[in-house]
């Protein structure tokens, strides 16, 4: 489960993307927001510093925070590299995110799957890949396994919506982060077909594993994204 100072950054955010908050007035003083999110003013502040760095709003001396007049040129697909709470949730903000089941399948893992999720051969996963459509327009090609036992009854329903939604509400289960390389790849038919670019187009890959809050491994996943959708934003707090 996400830190609260990101989930109240995250609010924020959404907001600031949809408008909400004046261009041209401070967003609410720290007291307003702190009451608003029965948070602490420190974990306000966090979550400033968070879209400070995002490079969504800035700070004026005395005068308050407010919304850079350049936000909206920055790519609202963009992902955080450094965050994970699914697509639902990523783009929710956007529009309408659907999802199309291209493939699913129980099988055993190879020994690349074995490795990643700290499986035996004989665990059983499931395997889908899932076509993430924003307001219509495919948006990713994502190719995923997870363990069984982990996730019991998993159905085709649930990868229709949002199948972190089931295994953080109904399985109870929760995310602690994710493993993550970024690459460019040349498309696969899979990719032309489902993403609709050319041979020529280039796609970004995310590989990633997404643990539990114990470090169990959750997911083993390729995600590919058309090469004109945004990029992957790395926020660093150190």
């Amino acid at each position: 489960m996400a830190a609260k100072y990101i989930t109240i950054a995250r609010e924020i955010k959404k907001r600031i993307i949809s408008q909400q908050y004046a261009a041209n007035e401070p967003l609410p003083d720290q007291f307003a927001l702190a009451a608003e999110f029965s948070s602490s003013r420190m974990t306000i502040q966090q979550a400033m510093r968070q879209l400070i760095v995002e490079g969504l709003v800035y700070t004026r001396q005395g005068q308050g925070t407010f919304i850079r007049k350049n936000f909206l040129q920055l790519s609202q697909w963009d992902l955080s590299g450094s965050d994970y709470f699914g697509a639902t949730k990523t783009w929710e903000h956007l529009g309408t995110v659907t999802s199309r089941v291209v493939h699913f399948e129980l099988r055993f893992p190879n020994e690349k799957e074995q490795a990643s999720l700290m499986i035996n051969a004989d665990a059983p996963i499931y395997d889908f890949i899932r076509l993430r459509l924003l307001n219509g327009e495919p948006m990713s090609l994502d190719s995923t396994v997870m363990p069984m036992n982990l996730v019991p009854g998993l159905t085709k329903n649930h990868l229709e919506g949002s199948v972190f939604q089931y295994l953080q509400e109904t399985l109870g289960l929760k995310i602690m982060g994710s493993y993550r390389v970024v690459r460019a790849l040349k498309p696969n038919a899979l990719d032309r077909e489902h993403l609709v670019c050319e041979q020529t187009d280039p796609v970004l890959e995310v590989e990633q594993v997404i643990y539990l809050e114990d470090g169990t491994p959750l997911e083993y996943a390729h995600c590919h994204y058309r090469y004109d959708h945004g990029g992957i934003v790395i926020v660093n707090n150190g």
